[in-house]
């Protein structure tokens, strides 16, 4: 068999085939080795970007958690700081924490990491950027951490085995401009009226009521006494020996007759009309003729003449009352007179009736008529000095709501609106300032029904809304305080519950739109618990409800507990 034999110029082919074959391999691996360079380098940058990410979460919640917890003091807030560092770990930390309390591992982190670590307190400054000394408690932390040595995956190959990341924060107080609203209703009289003696017991509601009278200084009225008594009438004083000296004491349907002579005849005409004539004996009788008394004549005694001496009483007159109680020579301290308060002991109905207290008359009622018939200032201007409940306990814990925001000095600013003002609508008792002084004396001042005795919520609500719109700044964070006791009844000039409870929800959409937070609070019994929980729905607010029939100091414990909530509340927001 022939072979045949390759020509040179077939072997030149074959070697320079095998030739470019071994330069492609040669190149191959060179780009092999370029692209796994380049691989290593990618995952490296990467996982520095992910690990700088990590790390300035870390940083952001620490910082955080910081300003949180500034109110407490700077010591508190570094303790924070130290906690949620350790709770955000960046990369592989988490296994030097893991199964380990989160004190254990705040030591672990102080111990092997402190020295990366930098807090500062102060005010943001928001020209330089920069937290800046202040001689105020601080209101703004920045945290800077440093971690050194992170390892990289693949950096041993180009010549660098580890990398640094740092990352800082700043996070400050927002101050808050705040409206608060006050319910000045008729009703937030209630629990110092006779009408509490079923809720709150008879002796914690008399206790409080001479509370009351002493704060307005005691005041001695003709011949009252604390607790109420029936009137006793006194007849004109003898003129001769012969002539007597006769009172009766009026208990409605029961007469009691005295005398310093003794009796020919006593006739009573009762409510029917019909006289009944007694003839007794003695000086003295208790007469109940089956029916209100309304007219009394008393035959004893003898005129100059020798006649009968006839002593009348006239009970169906409230002169005879006033006389008896030694009124008719005391001017009524306020505006008006003493009518008003016959009228009011004597009268068939209403809580001094249930009380048990019709026809008596003492501080204790006259100080409840004042409360329940005479609330206006202009009635009763000096009602504001008497605790009268819930509105002292009310004034009490804004008190002390105006305290916590004066201690944290932290650039807040409050103001005050009322409802009802004169006509029934809202009234600004405050603008926003810092003054809060102020507003204390200002809510001190006022008392249930200061200027109208109707329940218009929204008229409140309008005056903090507008004010928030006129002088709220602009980077404060806007909230209202609403407290009421009671329902939405007063809307457009009258008694329009569905009315005025529609403008309360109005308000409150209003609100919502400008971004104003509402935190609601009702309390007693009587408060419309499900409109306050609708208005702090709709403005992304907190409703909190106290039950009625508590004491006064009950009331005062629990809404300062709730305003503590309220002024512990920061907003906080990262500034850098």
């Amino acid at each position: 068999m022939l072979r045949r034999s390759a020509s040179p110029d077939e072997d030149m082919s074959y070697v320079g085939s095998h030739r470019k074959r071994g330069i492609i391999v040669v190149l191959s691996a060179v780009l092999m080795i370029v692209m796994l360079a380049m691989l290593a380098f990618s995952i490296d940058v990467g996982y520095m970007y992910t690990m700088q990410s990590q790390l300035q979460r870390s940083v952001d919640a620490a910082t955080l958690a910081g300003a949180g917890s500034l109110i407490d003091g700077e010591d508190v807030a570094t303790d924070a700081v130290h906690e949620y560092l350790v709770r955000n770990p960046v990369g592989t930390q988490w296994k030097e924490y893991d199964n380990q309390d989160v004190g254990d591992s705040v030591t672990h982190f102080m111990d092997n990491y402190s020295q990366g670590l930098t807090i500062d307190y102060g005010e943001w400054d928001d020209t330089t950027k920069e937290v800046v000394p202040s001689g105020r408690p601080a209101s703004t932390v920045k945290v800077s951490m440093q971690y050194d040595n992170m390892p990289f995956f693949f950096g041993h190959l180009l010549g660098r085995e580890t990398f640094s990341i740092r990352a800082q924060s700043a996070a400050a107080y927002q101050p808050r401009d705040i409206m608060v609203v006050l319910d000045l209703s008729g009703s937030m009289n209630d629990d110092s009226e006779f009408s509490a003696f079923n809720s709150l017991g008879v002796d914690h509601v008399t206790a409080n009521q001479f509370q009351m009278y002493e704060e307005l200084g005691s005041p001695i009225y003709g011949n009252l006494e604390f607790e109420p008594k029936w009137a006793v009438a006194r007849g004109p004083a003898p003129q001769t020996d012969d002539q007597a000296q006769v009172t009766v004491e009026y208990q409605y349907d029961t007469v009691v007759v005295n005398s310093t002579k003794s009796y020919d005849r006593i006739r009573v005409r009762r409510s029917n009309n019909n006289i009944v004539t007694y003839y007794p004996s003695g000086t003295t009788g208790t007469y109940t003729p089956g029916g209100q008394v309304r007219e009394v004549w008393a035959y004893s005694g003898k005129n100059a003449d020798g006649s009968d001496q006839v002593h009348y009483f006239n009970f169906t007159d409230r002169d005879t009352f006033i006389d008896a109680l030694g009124l008719d020579t005391v001017n009524y301290p306020y505006s008006g007179n003493w009518d008003g308060y016959i009228n009011y002991c004597t009268s068939s109905g209403g809580q001094n009736k249930n009380a048990g207290f019709r026809y008596k008359f003492g501080y204790q009622n006259l100080i409840v008529y004042w409360l329940e018939q005479r609330s206006l200032h202009n009635q009763s201007p000096d009602m504001w000095k008497a605790s009268a409940q819930p509105i002292t306990a009310l004034k009490s814990s804004v008190a002390m709501f105006v305290n916590f925001i004066e201690q944290a000095d932290s650039d807040d600013k409050m103001g005050l609106s009322m409802y009802n003002g004169p006509g029934g609508n809202g009234i600004l008792e405050s603008i926003l300032s810092d003054d809060f002084g102020y507003i204390v004396a200002q809510a001190n001042q006022r008392q249930a029904g200061y200027y109208h005795n109707y329940t218009n919520i929204a008229g409140g609500m309008t005056v903090a809304r507008e004010e928030l719109n006129t002088r709220a700044r602009a980077g404060a964070f806007k909230m209202i305080i609403l407290m009421t006791d009671g329902v939405a009844n007063w809307h457009n000039g009258g008694v329009n519950n569905s009315g005025a409870r529609n403008a309360v929800l109005n308000e409150a959409h209003l609100a919502a739109e400008r971004g104003y937070v509402i935190v609601t609070i009702s309390m007693g019994a009587g408060a419309d618990t499900n409109l306050m929980q609708q208005v702090a729905d709709i403005t992304n607010g907190s409703h909190f409800n106290i039950p009625g029939g508590k004491t006064g100091d009950e009331y005062a414990e629990e809404l300062t507990e709730v305003f503590q909530q309220i002024a512990g509340y920061r907003p906080l927001r990262l500034v850098q």
